[in-house]
Protein backbone atom coordinates (compact mmCIF):
# COMPACT_ATOMS: atom_id res chain seq x y z
CA UNK A 1 0.00 0.00 0.00
CA UNK A 2 1.53 3.55 -0.98
CA UNK A 3 0.40 6.67 1.13
CA UNK A 4 1.35 9.84 -0.33
CA UNK A 5 1.73 13.60 2.02
CA UNK A 6 2.24 16.63 0.26
CA UNK A 7 4.54 19.59 1.84
CA UNK A 8 5.31 23.10 0.60
CA UNK A 9 7.84 24.79 1.72
CA UNK A 10 7.74 28.59 0.69
CA UNK A 11 10.43 31.79 1.18
CA UNK A 12 8.21 34.56 1.54
CA UNK A 13 11.38 36.53 1.02
CA UNK A 14 12.56 35.30 -2.53
CA UNK A 15 8.92 34.26 -3.36
CA UNK A 16 10.31 30.51 -4.37
CA UNK A 17 9.04 27.83 -3.23
CA UNK A 18 8.58 23.98 -4.28
CA UNK A 19 6.28 21.00 -3.41
CA UNK A 20 7.95 17.79 -1.49
CA UNK A 21 6.32 14.28 -2.20
CA UNK A 22 6.55 12.24 0.24
CA UNK A 23 5.07 8.68 -0.83
CA UNK A 24 4.85 5.81 1.88
CA UNK A 25 5.01 1.94 0.61
CA UNK A 26 4.30 -0.71 3.13
CA UNK A 27 4.31 -4.14 2.94
CA UNK A 28 1.25 -6.17 4.81
CA UNK A 29 0.22 -3.09 6.09
CA UNK A 30 -2.27 -2.95 9.12
CA UNK A 31 -4.15 0.24 10.71
CA UNK A 32 -3.46 -0.07 14.12
CA UNK A 33 -5.63 2.82 15.76
CA UNK A 34 -7.70 5.51 14.17
CA UNK A 35 -8.95 8.78 15.76
CA UNK A 36 -11.83 11.37 14.55
CA UNK A 37 -14.27 11.09 11.84
CA UNK A 38 -14.37 13.41 8.61
CA UNK A 39 -17.24 13.11 6.08
CA UNK A 40 -15.83 13.52 3.00
CA UNK A 41 -16.90 13.41 -1.03
CA UNK A 42 -14.48 10.84 -2.78
CA UNK A 43 -13.87 9.47 -6.27
CA UNK A 44 -12.84 6.10 -6.44
CA UNK A 45 -10.73 5.33 -9.68
CA UNK A 46 -13.52 2.10 -10.32
CA UNK A 47 -16.33 4.16 -9.62
CA UNK A 48 -18.28 6.81 -12.15
CA UNK A 49 -19.31 9.02 -9.51
CA UNK A 50 -18.33 10.53 -5.68
CA UNK A 51 -19.78 9.17 -2.99
CA UNK A 52 -19.63 10.92 0.43
CA UNK A 53 -17.48 8.91 3.15
CA UNK A 54 -16.29 8.89 6.76
CA UNK A 55 -12.80 8.95 7.38
CA UNK A 56 -10.38 8.65 10.49
CA UNK A 57 -8.62 12.26 10.71
CA UNK A 58 -5.66 10.02 12.32
CA UNK A 59 -4.12 6.88 11.37
CA UNK A 60 -1.60 4.58 12.63
CA UNK A 61 -0.15 2.18 10.25
CA UNK A 62 2.53 -0.05 10.69
CA UNK A 63 3.39 -2.95 7.91
CA UNK A 64 6.38 -5.23 7.57
CA UNK A 65 8.56 -3.62 5.75
CA UNK A 66 8.30 0.86 5.54
CA UNK A 67 10.14 2.72 2.76
CA UNK A 68 9.55 6.09 2.68
CA UNK A 69 10.67 8.18 -0.68
CA UNK A 70 10.26 11.84 -0.60
CA UNK A 71 10.69 13.55 -4.34
CA UNK A 72 12.24 16.81 -4.40
CA UNK A 73 12.01 18.77 -7.74
CA UNK A 74 13.94 21.38 -6.41
CA UNK A 75 16.71 19.65 -6.33
CA UNK A 76 15.36 17.38 -8.45
CA UNK A 77 16.16 14.40 -5.93
CA UNK A 78 14.54 11.35 -4.71
CA UNK A 79 15.50 9.72 -1.46
CA UNK A 80 14.58 6.64 -0.24
CA UNK A 81 15.40 4.90 3.39
CA UNK A 82 13.90 2.37 5.25
CA UNK A 83 11.64 2.99 8.40
CA UNK A 84 10.70 1.50 11.21
CA UNK A 85 6.87 1.79 12.28
CA UNK A 86 3.99 2.32 13.27
CA UNK A 87 3.53 5.55 11.56
CA UNK A 88 1.00 8.20 12.54
CA UNK A 89 -0.20 10.13 9.16
CA UNK A 90 -2.66 13.17 9.63
CA UNK A 91 -5.77 14.56 7.67
CA UNK A 92 -5.62 13.87 3.86
CA UNK A 93 -2.55 10.72 4.44
CA UNK A 94 -4.92 9.62 6.83
CA UNK A 95 -7.64 9.38 4.65
CA UNK A 96 -5.47 8.17 2.27
CA UNK A 97 -4.67 5.17 4.35
CA UNK A 98 -7.89 4.32 5.28
CA UNK A 99 -9.26 4.44 1.64
CA UNK A 100 -6.38 2.00 0.60
CA UNK A 101 -6.78 -0.41 3.12
CA UNK A 102 -10.51 -0.35 2.13
CA UNK A 103 -9.87 -1.42 -0.92
CA UNK A 104 -7.16 -4.07 0.36
CA UNK A 105 -9.87 -5.33 2.91
CA UNK A 106 -13.12 -5.25 0.67
CA UNK A 107 -11.73 -4.91 -2.85
CA UNK A 108 -13.82 -1.84 -3.20
CA UNK A 109 -15.01 1.36 -1.07
CA UNK A 110 -18.20 1.96 0.98
CA UNK A 111 -19.81 5.19 -0.01
CA UNK A 112 -23.02 7.29 -0.39
CA UNK A 113 -24.18 8.40 -4.17
CA UNK A 114 -24.32 12.12 -3.92
CA UNK A 115 -27.42 11.69 -5.78
CA UNK A 116 -29.07 10.50 -2.48
CA UNK A 117 -28.28 13.50 -0.94
CA UNK A 118 -31.53 15.68 -0.46
CA UNK A 119 -31.09 18.83 -2.55
CA UNK A 120 -32.48 22.21 -1.39
CA UNK A 121 -33.14 25.43 -3.95
CA UNK A 122 -32.11 28.46 -1.78
CA UNK A 123 -33.22 32.19 -3.49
Amino acid sequence: MSIKEKVTEYDKKTKIGYTLEKIYLFVNPEILSKEGKIYRMEKCGNKNERELVERPYITKVNGEYILEAILNPKDMEISVKHLEGPLNFYGPAAYGSSHEMEHLENNKTQGIPFWDFKYILKH
